[in-house]
């Protein structure tokens, strides 16, 4: 079992095992640009074929950043710059001290990666004009319930604007205003302005499960006729790891260009 583990640790070890896995980690992402992700499945059906689509779809390629091998290449590429950081500091560590702090920079970045990967949460949100709402839909048409409640006071169709009030345990706790590229923040869940309407919703592309609830309510007589405005939910608890490791990545970088040529003109003047 140990030299099993030896072996593994050896070939994570290697530069070349984390340019691989890197270039991968590269490749999947650059196919994430091409092959556009999220859609719903008939848009899919309508840009490719059908058993091009199950294919897609079978493989993880219509939402790669959630994959489980996209995931694994992540844990991949963490191990592999964690063991090379590990086997640098054996060798004069006092002098290894700016690629430290740029491996454990990128160590951080990618934790903060897999963080927003598992725990993340995306979705869509329609609050009717004087109307509160603490259900959204996640990008796998499921509801889901906030701890909380959002209130739309008033919708602003001229200026794209959505003044709401959040109110928890019957109480109100804040009121803001979401303007396009001004999101409402509050317990971890940021709110963008997405889309707004009038009459009854019928559905936003892979949301479509949202009009359900709404079909229902005009079917026995009570359609709403109001303003509604549609927020994307987004929840990503890996923000603060990726600051900090561009924080750590950028500080490596700047100490080794300030360390080294330091050393060298230190060298040279000693050998002089």
């Amino acid at each position: 079992m140990n030299k099993f583990v030896d072996k593994i640790a050896k070939w994570l070890s290697s530069i070349k095992t984390a340019v691989i896995i890197l270039s991968l980690v590269i490749l999947a992402s650059a196919s994430g640009t091409f092959i556009p992700q999220g859609l719903a499945d008939y848009e899919y059906m309508r840009r490719f074929n059908q058993p091009a689509y199950h294919l897609l779809r079978f493989f993880g390629f219509t939402d790669i950043y959630h994959s489980w091998w996209f995931i694994v290449l992540l844990i991949l590429l963490w191990c592999s710059i964690f063991i090379c950081t590990l086997k640098r500091l054996k060798f004069n560590p006092s002098t290894q001290l700016p690629t430290v702090i740029t491996h454990l920079g990128l160590l951080i970045i990618l934790a903060g990666a897999l963080v927003t990967r598992i725990l993340g949460e995306k979705g869509f949100m329609i609050i009717y004009e004087k109307h509160n709402q603490d259900t959204y839909i996640d990008t796998d048409n499921k509801f889901k319930t906030l701890n909380f409640k959002i209130y739309l006071d008033d919708f602003s169709l001229k200026d794209f604007r959505s003044k709401v009030v959040i109110h928890k345990q019957a109480q109100e706790i804040l009121r803001e205003t979401i303007e396009v590229n001004r999101p409402l923040s509050y317990q971890g869940y940021s709110f963008y302005q997405a889309s707004y309407g009038r009459d009854n919703f019928n559905g936003m592309g892979k949301y479509k499960a949202l009009s359900q609830p709404l079909k229902l309510a005009e079917s026995l007589g009570r359609r709403p006729v109001s303003w509604w405005t549609g927020l994307e939910v987004v929840r990503d608890p890996g923000v603060p790891f990726v600051w900090c490791g561009f924080i750590l990545l950028n500080l490596g970088i700047i100490l080794r260009f300030y360390f080294r040529p330091n050393a060298l003109y230190l060298k040279r003047y000693i050998d002089n």
